[in-house]
């Protein structure tokens, strides 16, 4: 739909807003700032960033310091490299530079690892998410109203764990993989309007991007291929569509590589091959038994035990699989395949996480079918039902937002063995996050 510019003036006030709101939520959870340096001490994030000061302040790839974190491998000269490719680097960047010169600026540390470079990154998951929640917003309002939109956007924010990755594992790769596909699938939209070769480039570009970023996340262009697809004929269609523009299906190809680049680049430099997979010995050990359960719903961040609002889309699928604004054929195939992927994975809970964290990646796509249920909410006329489904989103946002706390004040359990709930213990954390007395009182 078509905003009028008091419209639009009033969205871009609500997204300032929400950013401010991460940032002062941040700033909270890091101890008032006090523990900011953990961005960057260890663990996922570290292997991402090690890319930037390796090239732009020890100005050689070779000459990483020897410091131990999540990632580290060595090659047979014993030189360290990241297992981590490069693209979340790429968004990184210039919030890393911005850091850099305020650190010389400020005769601050200037190793790359001070706090100046820690507050780029939470600047950075900060900025990125509130692009990628723009872009979705732009997105939906090409086939959902203003409301809708903003519920659908709202419901998101609040009731899934995209809170916790935007405000405190802010140097995750989920909040700007969620805005790669944002942008993908809005390019996407685009495309099969009105093809041409710059979107083409672009969606090449972006989509070279995602799997730059997370490898796995190649499953999107299955949903990218299927957009609106919802009969027979649509599919025969698409075919059609993709032969007749065979062309411009190569170029958006080449420029998927030409972004792969810098990464076959580091990997023959440092390894001696250009490609290179550098997880060794991780891989996908449960792919005869995958932990499909216990992925979706176990204690130990089960998806949607943390992320509950979204059941609301299989509503969507259920009653609305035909409206193409659902996606159903899309959405529901790359989901069973990212599940699939998921739960096969040595690590299946990918641990240090609020909830199944990979999930987060693909909540523009589920954005669909998600805000289908949500007008239905709106568009519904009994006004009890109406204020019964509202009062049932008002309390999941709740539940995951508090739960979010309830996890941090009991010290942030990782996984396996210090992992603190069980299906023993969750009728008391979920008394505890509704502020009900517990069952046994000691």
């Amino acid at each position: 739909m078509l905003l009028t510019t008091r419209q639009k003036l009033v969205d871009s006030g609500i997204l300032l807003g929400l950013s401010l709101v991460f940032f002062i939520v941040s700033y909270i959870r890091f101890d008032y700032g006090n523990k900011v340096t953990n961005i960057l001490c260890c663990s996922d994030p570290r292997g991402y960033y090690t890319y930037l000061p390796a090239v732009f302040i020890y100005k050689d790839i070779h000459a990483l310091p020897a410091d131990d974190f999540v990632g580290r491998r060595q090659n047979e000269k014993g030189e360290v490299f990241t297992k981590f490719s490069c693209g979340t680097a790429y968004f990184y960047l210039p919030f890393f530079l911005g850091a850099h010169l305020y650190a010389h600026l400020a005769h601050a540390d200037t190793s790359g690892y001070s706090a100046p470079y820690n507050y780029g990154i939470l600047f950075a998951g900060i900025f990125w998410g509130a692009v990628g929640l723009y872009l979705l917003k732009r997105l939906l309002l090409n086939y959902f109203s203003r409301s809708v939109t903003w519920l659908t956007l709202l419901s998101i924010v609040a009731g899934t764990n995209f809170l916790d990755y935007i405000t405190l594992d802010v140097g995750m790769s989920h909040v700007y993989n969620f805005t790669l596909f944002a942008a993908a699938i809005s390019v996407v939209d685009a495309y099969y309007k009105n093809p041409g070769r710059g979107k083409a480039i672009l969606l090449g570009t972006l989509c070279g991007w995602i799997v730059l970023s997370r490898p796995t996340n190649i499953a999107v262009l299955i949903f990218l291929i299927l957009y609106r697809v919802v009969t027979v004929d649509d599919i025969k269609l698409r075919i059609a569509f993709i032969k007749k523009h065979i062309g411009q299906v190569f170029l958006a190809g080449i420029f998927f590589a030409i972004v792969w680049i810098p990464q076959l680049l580091y990997w023959k430099s440092m390894t001696g091959h250009w490609i290179k997979y550098s997880y060794e010995e991780e891989g996908f050990i449960y792919w005869k038994n995958p932990k499909l359960l216990l992925v979706l719903i176990d204690t130990e961040n089960g998806w949607l035990l943390y992320s509950p609002i979204l059941l609301f889309l299989f509503w969507a699928w259920v009653k609305k699989r035909k409206d193409p604004r659902t996606n159903f054929l899309g959405t529901a195939s790359t989901l069973v395949i990212i599940t699939y992927i998921f739960a096969s994975w040595w690590a299946w809970t990918f641990g240090g996480a609020f909830g199944h964290r990979c999930y987060i990646d693909y909540y523009p796509l589920l954005a669909f079918p998600l805000a289908v249920t949500m007008e239905a909410i709106l568009n519904q006329q009994r006004l009890y039902k109406k204020v019964a489904s509202f009062t049932v989103i008002v309390l999941l946002c709740y539940y995951s937002v508090a739960l979010q706390q309830l996890y941090m004040l009991d010290g942030r359990p990782f996984e396996g063995p210090e992992w603190k709930w069980n299906w023993d213990s969750w009728i008391g954390v979920t008394r505890k996050v509704f502020g009900l007395p517990p069952t046994h009182p000691e």
